[in-house]
């Protein structure tokens, strides 16, 4: 095993094809603040262009597609990807895309946060059970591990968990915002899709 503490099969919040709802929930709010990383060890929300918006990210992650797709194995594939501590953690093909898409759900907040998207693998890093950090910050992430796929979920505040929400229905309908976020009904979410899966995780609608 990894040592990160996730376990085969792990259920994250409310995973099923879903309808979404119509109202906008308390995510809206009125402000004018630049886009940034917003205190995210303290709240698990950023003001950005009016919205208040939940640190949510989401990557699923199809073994069957990766392993064709991708050799882990091949000199210096890991090292431009994973520190040697998270390199010590690599036993397997499930372990390294464990990492991986615990590291793009947390970009995926990062991305949401600062309209940047630049990623660098190496800046958000392993650093205890299920926790990782980019420049100083805690990012917070539950997995779902099977010998088909592995989705992983992350987040700012560990305490928005129980109020997520997952859906797996590739026909559910969305449109993106003037930055290029995916959005519902004027709710952010946050999605993901890879070979035969898709997933998008919403905060629920309160």
């Amino acid at each position: 095993m990894m040592g990160s503490g996730v376990t085969d099969n792990r259920i994250v919040g409310d995973t099923k094809p879903c309808m979404m709802g119509s109202g906008v929930t308390d995510n809206l709010i009125v402000s004018d603040i630049k886009p940034g990383i917003i205190s995210t060890g303290i709240t698990d929300n950023l003001i950005i262009n009016n919205i208040k918006i939940p640190l949510i990210g989401n990557d699923i992650i199809d073994l069957r597609t990766a392993a064709v797709e991708s050799n882990w194995r091949r000199p210096n594939y890991l090292s431009k990807i994973f520190t040697p501590e998270e390199q010590s953690l690599i036993k397997d093909d499930k372990t390294v895309w464990w990492l991986w898409s615990a590291k793009e759900s947390v970009y995926k907040i990062i991305n949401r946060a600062t309209l940047q998207r630049r990623y660098a693998p190496l800046s958000i890093t392993w650093f205890s059970e299920n926790i990782f950090k980019y420049e100083g910050e805690k990012f917070f992430i539950k997995s779902e591990i099977t010998d088909e796929f592995i989705h992983t979920i992350a987040v700012a505040n560990p305490e928005l968990f129980p109020q997520l929400e997952v859906c797996k229905d590739p026909t559910i309908k969305y449109y993106k915002d003037e930055n290029g976020m995916p959005m519902i009904d004027n709710q952010p979410v946050s999605i993901s899709h890879h070979g035969r899966y898709w997933a998008m995780v919403k905060q629920k609608n309160i």
